[in-house]
């Protein structure tokens, strides 16, 4: 976990905890859009905590890699980002995915696939998403196709709140030391 987090491609070591100045940062831009918007957000109330970074073992694979995961649960945007992503759901299209091994296993054994089907192992797929251009691919299917009505919400309100929700937000790692992505 230790060379993990060290990858300052990924993330940074931080010195305080900014989770009140995130709060009050969030907490003005959910004024703002409540204000803009008939989407109402809940405003982030209550005491939080760090997340916390921690690694399963992959025990399949030589050498038995990490799987980074960063648990955001008791963090100021946990209810947040849970939010938001029901807001933008919708918007995904799920024509080329799967909800579960259930599912695709059934489509096996009811179909006769004609194309090639593959399944394909990311290393450290949640830390190598590229989080600015992932926002910008959201921001471009809810707000700039035309046969979609997009979301209530104003797009730069938006940015902010998915920003906040994914490159802000503070956890501690197994050393103690606070990193944000």
């Amino acid at each position: 976990m230790a060379t993990i987090l060290t990858d300052t491609t990924k993330f940074s070591r931080i010195t305080r905890n900014p989770t009140n100045d995130i709060k009050t940062k969030l907490n003005r831009i959910i004024r703002q859009t409540n204000n803009n918007s008939s989407t109402k957000l809940p405003l982030i109330e209550g005491d939080h905590r760090l997340g916390y970074a921690y690694g399963n073992v992959k025990t399949h694979k030589e050498g038995h890699p990490l799987r980074p995961i960063i648990s955001q649960t008791p963090s100021v945007t946990y209810k947040l980002a849970k939010h938001l992503n029901e807001l933008i759901t919708p918007f995904t299209p799920a024509s080329f995915s799967l909800k579960s091994t259930t599912e695709f296993l059934d489509l096996l054994k009811t179909t006769r696939p004609s194309n090639i089907m593959a399944s394909m192992d990311v290393e450290s797929l949640f830390t190598n998403v590229p989080v600015d251009e992932t926002i910008d691919l959201i921001c471009q299917r809810i707000y700039h196709l035309e046969d979609e009505e997009p979301l209530n919400i104003p797009e730069a309100s938006l940015r902010l709140l998915l920003q906040a929700c994914t490159k802000e937000v503070p956890f501690y790692g197994p050393d103690g030391k606070v990193y944000v992505q």
